[in-house]
């Protein structure tokens, strides 16, 4: 039992470390198309796994989540949602200084030009680092539906979900409309997560094959087809999505050196999250500058700079601690209790 357990969590951080590749790829590839040196079939690659990419970071937080959600309130706010709302005002500011001061950024010319930004962020953010915001608000929301019929609640969340995905909601701002899309996804991780853990740890060939023939088939079904609404495939789209890479991680996390290194990935995805669009924007910028509108050199340029962003992002998180600047992330009275504890 004690190994099956630990077997759980590293392929957890696999899913994780997968999830946070994604979003450096997708990332890397919008600054390249930017400055049209984004190849091709690494676009379409991308495009491909749009359904996938947040739904797998939020079902595991949701997981992971779920046993604070049998803590106090006070105990809650002070220990989760705290940490939330301090590294998304961290954060946030250190992004809004480095698009004024250092770069334009080229996908959101604004950010970084009004002051007034920075307040505006609290309900209406605008940037990458939208996930931390979204996450205090799926922990709270999750905890005060605690006692509601979960199967309910997430048939509701999941209606939401659809209508959104699918456009018939008129919400403008993309994080608003990602909050609506994603809740669904922490919910069931949360609440239902347990059970299918242990079903694709029992059967991780069968839930991976299952989960990609059916996301190969409905892509084809409203891609090629047309054949179905937009909204019910992009959630059917991330069910059989998680299935396809939940079991995939399953069976990575049986060969040693692989299973080390997407779970060093995914017990670190903060410091990739909050850093790489600022490494990248400035990679890609200066590879531009070299090569000029080069596709095919992108084909090298874009794996570089996601490695590079990432590197980079972790470098820059050992140093914090080791440099005493460690509160970059994580509020320095919550390392010092940390350090008291060890």
């Amino acid at each position: 039992m004690e190994r099956q357990q630990k077997t759980r969590i590293e392929w957890l951080d696999i899913a994780k470390g997968m999830s946070i590749i994604l979003v450096v790829i997708y990332h890397t590839l919008l600054y390249h198309d930017f400055h049209a040196i984004a190849p091709d079939l690494y676009t379409r690659f991308s495009a491909i796994m749009t359904p996938i990419r947040m739904p797998l970071f939020f079902t595991v937080s949701g997981f992971l989540a779920a046993s604070a959600m049998r803590a106090p309130w006070s105990d809650f706010l002070r220990r989760k949602i705290w940490l939330l709302v301090y590294l998304f005002a961290i954060w946030s500011t250190a992004r809004w200084l480095f698009f004024r001061y250092v770069q334009t950024n080229v996908l959101v010319p604004t950010e970084g030009s009004d002051p007034y930004q920075l307040i505006q962020m609290w309900w209406a953010p605008n940037t990458g680092i939208w996930f931390i915001w979204a996450l205090a608000i799926f922990m709270v929301a999750t905890k005060l539906l605690q006692a509601t019929p979960h199967a309910v609640t997430i048939a509701l969340a999941a209606i939401i979900s659809v209508l959104t995905f699918g456009d018939r909601l008129p919400i403008d701002l993309f994080t608003h409309r990602n909050v609506l899309q994603y809740f669904v996804f922490f919910l069931f991780g949360c609440w239902y997560g347990k059970s299918v853990v242990n079903v694709i740890t029992e059967r991780p060939l069968t839930t991976a094959l299952g989960g990609f023939l059916l996301f190969a088939a409905l892509y084809v079904l409203r891609w090629r087809l047309q054949a179905v609404d937009k909204g019910s495939w992009a959630l059917v789209s991330s069910i059989a999505g998680l299935a396809w890479l939940c079991g995939t991680a399953v069976l990575m996390s049986r060969w040693q050196a692989v299973r080390s290194a997407f779970a060093y990935f995914g017990r670190n995805t903060l410091p990739v999250y909050v850093t790489h669009v600022m490494i990248v924007s400035l990679l890609v910028a200066t590879i531009a500058t070299l090569i000029g509108a080069s596709a095919t050199l992108g084909y090298l340029t874009a794996p570089l700079v996601v490695t590079i962003a990432i590197g980079l992002s972790l470098a820059i998180r050992a140093v914090a601690d080791r440099t005493g600047a460690g509160w970059l992330y994580s509020p320095p009275a919550r390392r010092q209790r940390q350090a008291v504890a060890a």
